[in-house]
């Protein structure tokens, strides 16, 4: 199977708050939040991809206390257009206050990805989202929740998806 691997950032502040982008997906159909991150390039490893994505996208130059929190999983051809599925490496990367993302890259190159907007989330307002956009990973509210919860994890939390 060819899986597209992606590091993704789960940008935290002192606040508990969740750093999400909103991405909207071709065709304009549908807007999903998602956590700062992207596609491994080269031989990358996963904690190279993520400092160069966090980089990128919303200027953060030092992710060295980022934590592996979940491996995910998705067999599903529908997903990525040109790949069988996606495996999503998430990291948890704390930070001592919230900023206003401003990515190397800068905004039109972000633009040019689809990625248009960010915002810090807390819990109960991910919790209580009823609006017709979702997340990235779909169930990313309950899983966030747990983690500031519990903390992070004392193994790594796996997830496989498949149609």
């Amino acid at each position: 199977m060819r899986l597209r691997h992606s590091a993704r950032g789960l940008v935290v502040d002192d606040q508990s708050r969740l750093l999400l982008y909103r991405y909207i997906a071709p065709g304009g159909g549908l807007t999903v939040w998602c956590p700062p991150g992207g596609g491994l390039e080269g031989d990358e490893t996963p904690p190279e991809a993520l400092a160069r994505e966090l980089d990128e996208e919303i200027g953060l130059r030092d992710c060295g206390a980022a934590t592996h929190v979940w491996h995910e999983e998705i067999h599903d051809p529908t997903i990525l257009p040109g790949w069988d599925g996606a495996i999503n490496d998430y990291f948890l990367v704390p930070v001592a206050a919230a900023f206003e993302p401003c990515g190397s890259l800068g905004r039109e190159a972000l633009a040019a990805e689809l990625v248009e907007h960010f915002e810090w989330w807390s819990v109960d307002r991910l919790l209580s989202h009823n609006g017709r956009e979702v997340f990235g990973p779909r169930d990313l509210p309950d899983r966030f929740a747990r983690l500031v919860k519990d903390g992070s994890p004392s193994s790594l939390e796996q997830f496989v998806r498949a149609p």
